[in-house]
């Protein structure tokens, strides 16, 4: 069991791979290492409606990365809460099944992790967004902090690590 599970969400053949690439990023950079062995997995996940419920079974907590579209300036990283999640986040979709709606299913039959967090990276209509290793870099200290808090819940094997990160705090 991996206490926390990282998914990139997106589909790398109809151009929405940015969730797959930051995911990437942070997996490259060394996420899974900052923390004791075992306790962070890094997965890439295509088809949110029916892969994503089982990609999170087991977890303490599911960090989910994903583009949208919601008129923000593109680069704009938008992080809720699954209970804050509804149809006006702006996360893509390619298929009529996405994450929202895969969220939904997964209250409905009490198969979520006990805390979802979702990072929406904002796409836009341009095709120019800072590369994922930018990315990862800004999201670093958040998506550390955040699987720090979740350690610190009971239930959850206490964090024993030493910092790996560089000095600044945010690099990579």
């Amino acid at each position: 069991m991996n206490p926390v599970r990282v998914l990139g969400i997106g589909s790398p053949v109809a151009g929405d791979d940015l969730g797959w690439r930051l995911a990437e990023a942070l997996e490259q950079a060394g996420l899974p290492r900052y923390f004791p062995a075992g306790m962070v997995h890094v997965t890439l996940c295509d088809r949110p409606g029916s892969l994503l419920l089982p990609a999170m079974r087991g977890a303490r907590l599911a960090i989910l990365l994903d583009a949208m579209r919601s008129g923000a300036l593109p680069g704009t990283v938008r992080r809720l809460d699954m209970l804050e999640l509804d149809d006006s986040t702006g996360l893509l979709s390619s298929h009529g099944f996405g994450v929202a709606e895969a969220l939904a299913l997964g209250r409905a039959l009490e198969d979520l992790p006990p805390q979802v967090l979702i990072y929406g990276i904002e796409t836009g209509h341009v095709a120019s967004l800072p590369p994922p290793g930018e990315l990862a870099a800004l999201l670093w200290p958040t998506i550390i902090d955040d699987i720090r808090v979740c350690m610190k819940k009971p239930g959850v094997v206490p964090l024993t690590m030493q910092s790996k990160q560089k000095s600044g705090g945010t690099s990579l």
